[in-house]
């Protein structure tokens, strides 16, 4: 796939008016025609002598006058490049990618993760996109919000169909921890915005989750609150799935997760802290960043086999299998 020079100059750009993550496909980072084309007969750029770097297009027609199909028009800017993020297979850049990576039909992945063009309900849910999943289905791509938040990795309100949490998961806050919104970044540029050590969350909501609440939208049953039919969870226990919110590591004692484990692993897994505290451990509760990649990674499920030594990449650290992940706040 064509790879073209005219997003690395929108990204340079961005960087050096000092634009922050959550600045995408926005203003003078992206304009109308990297993506759409009005005759589908594009032979020079736009510059006055005809110069100037431009997306390839597919003279099929497709929705919107985009230049190409959802997926290979996203993918265009978005594989293969060390610049900017590159979310599907091996990694072009250097960062360790919080979303892990996308996989698509065709390359024998489906297990670990969201599989791009996938046309089988989601799990948990009946969701399904006919035509195939494709981008859109959770990243708005022109980068705002319907309320004129600023949405955090531009995520849709409406994944799935389902309308998602407004004012949590689509706002948050860069290089400052402002407790009354979800996610918390590490103040950065360019790619270096995705990279695992660049991003925490906050909870705001010490009963709910915004971020499991967005992946309600598809994955119906598994997130609720506790004594809801399809969680579980009557009294803190006996549990038909695991908690994404409402129950901080530890708080039931016994046989249940311990906080103790929790804060002597090195390398923890994401979790959500109402004080800004995460390497603690203190009042920490897991969600679904803390077993999965929200896109997926080289193990089944997109789980993180994190052991809590070593090398911290997207598939976890020294840990090899799922007991490992479980061990993070788990002594059975």
């Amino acid at each position: 796939m064509k790879k073209v020079l005219w997003m690395v100059t929108a990204i340079v750009a961005m960087m050096a008016m000092g634009a922050f993550a959550g600045d995408y496909h926005t203003g003078g980072t992206i304009i109308c025609s990297d993506c759409h084309i009005m005759h589908a007969s594009q032979a020079h750029g736009y510059e006055a002598d005809g110069t100037g770097d431009f997306a390839a297009f597919d003279a099929t027609a497709h929705e919107f006058l985009l230049r190409n199909s959802v997926n290979d028009l996203c993918l265009t800017c978005h594989d293969g490049s060390s610049s900017i993020i590159d979310v599907l297979h091996t990694n072009s850049g250097s960062e360790v990618r919080a979303a892990g990576s996308l996989n698509m039909t065709g390359f024998g992945e489906a297990a670990t993760g969201h599989t791009l063009g996938d046309i089988t309900a989601a799990p948990g849910g009946t969701w399904a996109n006919a035509a195939g999943l494709n981008c859109t289905d959770c990243h708005q791509q022109h980068g705002y919000s319907p309320s004129g938040g600023n949405p955090y990795r531009n995520l849709t309100y409406s994944p799935g169909g389902a309308y998602a949490y407004p004012g949590m998961i689509v706002d948050y806050a860069v290089g400052t921890n402002d407790l009354l919104v979800d996610v918390y970044e590490v103040a950065d540029s360019g790619a270096s915005h995705y990279d695992w050590d660049n991003v925490f969350f906050n909870e705001p909501d010490a009963s709910a989750s915004a971020y499991a609440d967005f992946c309600k939208g598809c994955h119906t049953d598994f997130h609720g609150a506790a004594g809801d039919v399809n969680m579980g969870g009557s009294g803190g226990t006996d549990w038909v799935r695991h908690p994404a919110a409402g129950v901080d590591i530890g708080i039931a004692g016994g046989g249940h997760s311990s906080l103790a484990v929790f804060q002597g692993n090195t390398n923890q897994v994401k979790v959500m802290s109402a004080t800004g505290d995460w390497a603690a451990g203190v009042d920490v509760t897991p969600s679904c960043m803390s077993c999965h990649k929200a896109h997926g990674n080289t193990n089944s499920f997109g789980l993180i086999f994190m052991a809590g030594t070593g090398v911290v990449t997207e598939a976890g650290d020294d840990g090899v299998q799922a007991k490992d992940l479980c061990a993070q706040c788990h002594v059975q």
